[in-house]
């Protein structure tokens, strides 16, 4: 042990010499310790010291199984830099100098995970103006206070116009509210940002339906229905239009789609047990009511489904 000691101090010594840097009765030397957060050592911490003062300086050493390492500075009339770094930690740097002579140089280096360097830079964003008061509008949503999560989210935008999870919630929020213009400006700014993003467009879709405006809602819901073809609610849709023609045989194949997406999406089983009626499968037909009547109790057919049942 010793003696690899001995070998490291004349490795260090002989790249100080090399850069010029020995001068009589300037040496200082420096001790570290490496630790993570909850205070335990780092082994096998690469420690490099640089010099800002002179490019070519570079000297490497490693912690020991303590995370403890030591070295010797020749120069300490100099400037000089840490960098400390171990597997799945973030690295650290720091600048130092230290007085000619001294033998009580001990620096103490905490490293943070990769998770806690993650978490603390994602604290920092959301304190940041528009993310605070996202996070904010976000809590009052939980909690169950819509007018103040709202309000909250206006006050995110405001901050910051392309923040696009607060636009998608304050567009949500808006159309809830039955306020659909003030749902479809805020599914436009979203669409702005980001032309692909489905819950903007099914909430501009949405919010354009219940304003009347069918230009936008024709829009939205084309963009939208090409984006997302395998969408239950654009596969009813599809459907929809061949059942108003009736047309039974083009209608199948996309309600039977619509059921596998989504074995309980009401429409696409009160649709789908009634086309199994006119094809005489009353088993089939009587199985899709009663799975309508179970997802939708009070939906806009529940009395046509129970008056059919009664017949099956």
């Amino acid at each position: 042990m010793r003696l690899r000691r001995a070998r490291l101090f004349v490795s260090v010594c002989f790249m100080m010499a090399a850069g010029g840097l020995v001068f009589a009765g300037a040496q200082a030397r420096v001790e570290g310790r490496v630790t993570d957060s909850a205070g335990n050592p780092i082994a096998n911490a690469e420690v490099t010291v640089t010099s800002p003062e002179v490019s070519t300086f570079n000297v490497e050493v490693t912690a020991d199984k303590k995370g403890v390492f030591k070295l010797l500075i020749l120069d300490a009339t100099r400037n000089y830099r840490f960098r400390v770094e171990a597997p799945g930690y973030q690295p650290q740097e720091r600048p130092f100098k230290v007085a000619a002579g001294s033998t009580d140089n001990v620096f103490e280096f905490t490293l943070n995970s990769a998770e806690e360097a993650a978490a603390q830079a994602s604290a920092s964003v959301l304190e940041q103006p528009g993310y605070k008061e996202m996070t904010e509008g976000r809590e009052l949503y939980d909690a169950g206070d819509k007018v103040g999560a709202r309000a909250k989210f206006e006050a995110a935008v405001a901050a910051r116009p392309d923040l696009l999870p607060a636009l998608t919630a304050l567009a949500e929020l808006c159309y809830d509210a039955g306020d659909y213009e003030a749902a479809l400006d805020a599914a436009e700014a979203c669409l702005e940002q980001d032309d692909e993003n489905l819950d903007c467009l099914a909430i501009g879709a949405n919010a354009a339906q219940g304003a009347g405006n069918e230009e936008a809602y024709s829009t939205y819901m084309s963009r939208y229905e090409e984006l997302n073809p395998e969408d239950p609610t654009v596969l009813y849709n599809a459907a929809a239009k061949y059942l108003n023609k009736m047309d039974d045989e083009g209608a199948r194949p996309l309600l039977e789609q619509c059921l596998d997406a989504d074995p309980d999406f009401p429409q696409c089983n009160f649709e789908f047990g009634m086309l199994l009626l006119r094809t005489g499968d009353m088993e089939g037909a009587k199985r899709h009511l009663e799975k309508y009547l179970e997802v939708a109790p009070d939906g806009p057919d529940a009395t046509t489904a129970q008056e059919t049942i009664k017949y099956l």
